[in-house]
Formats: structure tokens, sequence, C-alpha cells
């Protein structure tokens, strides 16, 4: 193996700056409608450039992760977008009321909501499927029986939250940042899983 030079760390860098790009293009163009498949492609993009792939094509890859399974990321980014609307209802009703335990309790299930698609979005990137019933349940077991790991995605979702809240330029190079603590995370988690998979499938080629 190649030693990790300085000029790989710049071209990854770019690659995922520029996939970052894409995402927020994806996602402000659409009006937000399309950010569950812009989210899957950023990823899968983000796991090509954290495997090491030299052949990483930025648009390329992206547009083809962004066009496969278009339907089932949209479908499932619509329904969580209102299912976190009802949420932020719920909270803001109930702290007007007074209501701290209604309040909290909302928050913590927008918090489960985020973690559930912090796995279900870097999965559906990761691994190919006909059967999308079967990646929803396998998100949830996944989120599930690694809780400890659910506190370091959640934390890798802080990070641009925290740099957007600072500046709000950040956001040119904080998605970037944000796909490649995800990946670099759950590449190990899944490295167990992806092992059932051809190479042909793991890399989407």
């Amino acid at each position: 193996m190649e030693p990790y030079r300085l000029k790989d760390l710049f071209r990854d860098a770019a690659d995922l700056v520029f996939a970052g790009f894409l995402f927020l293009a994806a996602t402000a163009l659409s009006g937000g409608i399309l950010a569950g498949a812009a989210l899957k492609a950023l990823f899968a993009v983000g796991f090509r450039v954290v495997g090491g792939k030299k052949s990483v094509r930025v648009f390329a890859d992206f547009w083809t992760a962004f066009k496969d399974g278009f339907l089932f990321a949209t479908v499932v980014w619509l329904l969580s977008a209102g299912m976190g609307t009802g949420l932020w209802f719920i909270v803001t009703f109930a702290l007007d009321r007074g209501e701290i335990l209604v309040a909290a309790a909302g928050i913590a299930s927008a918090v489960l909501l985020a973690l559930y698609l912090s796995y279900f979005y870097p999965m559906l990137a990761a691994f190919e499927t006909d059967k999308p019933r079967t990646m929803l349940k396998n998100a949830f077991l996944l989120a599930a029986g690694h809780p400890l790991h659910g506190l370091l995605v959640l934390g890798g979702l802080a990070v641009p939250v925290l740099l957007f809240g600072l500046w709000y330029g950040t956001i040119l190079f904080s998605v970037a940042l944000y796909a490649a603590i995800e990946c670099i995370h759950l590449k190990k988690l899944f490295a167990p899983y992806l092992a059932g998979f051809s190479p042909a499938e793991r890399d989407g080629d």
C-alpha cells in the first residue's frame, strides 16, 4: 500500500468539499425536498474517499448515488421531515403550556429521529438493497444495538450545526467535515457487514 501523503489529504479534502457543495446545491434548488437523496449521495462519495479510492469522480459518483434509490431516499426524508415538523409544534406548544415532560419527550423523540436518519442514509449509501422494509428495519436495529456509536454519530452531526452557529460561512466546508467524520466512524462499524458483499456491491462500480 502506498503511503498517505499530504497531496492525498488535499485531494480527499477537495473531493469532500465538492461533494458537500453538490449536496447543498441539490438541497437548496429543490427547497429541501431532495435533501434525502442528496444526503445519500454525499455519503456514497464520502465512503469512496475514506476508503482510499483513487478513482473518485465526485460529480459522476454523486449523480449515480443520487438517482439510484432516489424515490426511497426521498420518501423517507419527506416522512421524517413531516415527523420533525410535528415534533417541533408539539415541543413549542408544550413549552407554552408549561408541560415540561411533554416537551422533554418531544425533544427526545426528535433526537432519536435524527439518530436514526444518521444511520439510515449512510447505510443506504453503503449497502445496495431491493428490499426497502429490510433497510428500514436494519437501520433501526443497528442504531438500537450500538448506543455508544450513536453518541459518536450525533457528535459528528453536531459539528456542522455548531460551526454554522459560530459563522454561517462555515457551511462551505462543515458539510464535508461532517461527511468525513461520519464515514470514517461508520466505515469501521459497517466493515463486518460489508465483508459479506462482493467488491462490486461495496464500491458501487
